[in-house]
């Protein structure tokens, strides 16, 4: 036993003697990832977790939503210069993967009435979508436009520099929704995903009937379960009382929609995008009354937040040996 002590001990002392303290211990792997902890930016690493040269986890990137930048002065939906060179990258991005949708939503501050804000915000959100569709050939079909007026504001407006950020257009990218393989689909079924869930309406009427409450509280499942997914609930009237009635009331039976789904779990609203047409897209004509009813409703349809996932292939490389610092 004391000839192995005596071995160990004259072991540890030559090691000491070659290599001072300070030389190993800025060669310390604490979490033994193969990184150095002086080089190692991910801190206790799991065992067994294969990590990139600064000792981070590979993992995989993700981008679900295209932010540009596109402002605006007060009362004004005019591009400004420069505006068409910021939505270059969007509209090649848009070009180079065809199976994606765009979702423009405009904003406005406080300033001026609610009502006068919701259609400015609108008209703001379709200036983005025509220069996309006249400048860039993006087809008009791939791409939906939302007006929330002073609804949903992204800074303060008591100060300048908040109306300013709140003047804007914002969106996003999205696909079709595609139930998993292997999930619980009885929600999914109901639904038809990815087809749409239409919900008619009495005359003049916004409420919704106990009927449809089942459709939508799946639709409130669908939202918890895929936090990247989003629904878009659009609203429609016939052609009886007047146009600007009418798109009060399509606004008002879509946003009722989105207050019932919100109703059975707290989604977040801006994954519920609503938007009233009134009489102008009919599937049926307004001349019977069989097509006034089928005129008078709501579709709702779930999508899916583009995921663009890209592999971090870095090679690894391997700590140097005591003896390989050495030689060196």
């Amino acid at each position: 036993m004391a000839i192995i002590l005596s071995a160990l001990y004259s072991t540890m002392s030559i090691s000491q003697t070659l290599y001072p303290t300070s030389l190993m211990d800025s060669l310390k792997d604490s979490d033994q990832d193969g990184v150095i902890d002086a080089r190692d930016l991910c801190a206790n690493t799991p065992v067994g977790v294969d990590v990139d040269n600064t000792g981070c986890p590979l993992t995989k990137l993700e981008y679900y939503r295209f932010n540009f930048d596109v402002q605006f002065d007060t009362a004004s939906y005019k591009l400004k210069e420069g505006a068409y060179a910021e939505l270059d990258d969007l509209a090649l991005f848009l070009q180079q993967k065809p199976i994606t949708n765009l979702l423009i939503e405009g904003h406005t501050d406080n300033t001026g009435t609610p009502r006068i804000n919701l259609l400015l915000s609108k008209q703001r959100a379709i200036a983005v979508s025509s220069a996309l569709t006249s400048n860039f050939g993006i087809n008009k079909n791939r791409i939906k436009t939302f007006g929330y007026g002073q609804e949903r504001p992204v800074a303060s407006n008591d100060t300048e520099q908040g109306k300013r950020l709140n003047r804007r257009v914002s969106g996003d990218i999205v696909v079709p929704f595609r139930t998993p393989d292997g999930l619980n689909q009885n929600a999914s079924q109901k639904l038809q995903v990815p087809h749409k869930l239409t919900l008619s309406f009495g005359r003049n009427k916004y409420s919704i009937k106990a009927s449809y409450r089942s459709e939508l509280e799946a639709i409130n499942k669908i939202l918890q379960d895929h936090p990247d997914t989003l629904v878009i609930v659009e609203g429609y009237t016939d052609s009886t009382g007047s146009k600007a009635y009418n798109q009060r009331l399509s606004l008002e039976r879509a946003n009722m929609v989105a207050h019932v789904i919100r109703s059975f779990y707290p989604i977040d609203a801006d994954r519920i995008k609503t938007i009233g047409y009134g009489q102008d897209l009919p599937i049926a004509s307004n001349q019977t009354q069989e097509g006034r009813i089928m005129n008078r409703r709501v579709d709702t349809t779930i999508v899916q937040r583009f995921k663009a996932s890209q592999e971090v292939v870095i090679p690894k490389w391997t700590i140097w040996s005591v003896d390989q610092l050495d030689k060196e």
